[in-house]
């Protein structure tokens, strides 16, 4: 055998090797890529009905929310309007009132004056005044 036999058959030993190799990585992709698409199928058929089911919860989340921003908007305004009620009539009692506790702190005062008057002029009880001074 020549030296340019060898060479030929080292080379076509080296090829034989290089495609047996190459197979064996195509093959190991070929599978890898197949178990891929298998976890993808999976993925989807799982996260599409959770997608909707989100997408559907989000919206039933946000007709919640919108009900309760309606519900604070009414509680403000009642709020509002029991405020004003509340500011109104306050002032629509206080000054009977004050002039009404006046009244009857006069009328009382003056009773005093008369019955004390009534009762010295007829030599009778002294009037809470004198009692507490005479102690």
């Amino acid at each position: 055998m020549s030296v340019v036999d060898l060479v030929a058959l080292v080379c076509a030993v080296v090829a034989l090797a290089a495609t047996v190799a190459l197979t064996l990585a195509t093959q190991r992709a070929l599978a890898a890529a197949r178990d891929l698409e298998r976890v993808r199928a999976e993925f989807a058929a799982s996260a599409v009905p959770a997608l909707e089911e989100l997408q559907a919860a989000v919206a039933t989340a946000t007709v919640q929310v919108d009900r309760v921003e309606e519900l604070l908007d009414v509680a403000g305004a009642i709020g509002g309007r029991v405020d004003a009620a509340t500011e109104v009539t306050y002032r629509a009692l206080t000054a009977p009132v004050i002039k009404g506790v006046a009244l009857a702190s006069g009328t009382r005062s003056v009773a005093r004056r008369l019955r004390g008057g009534a009762d010295q002029a007829s030599g009778g009880v002294r009037d809470r005044r004198d009692r507490t001074r005479a102690g």
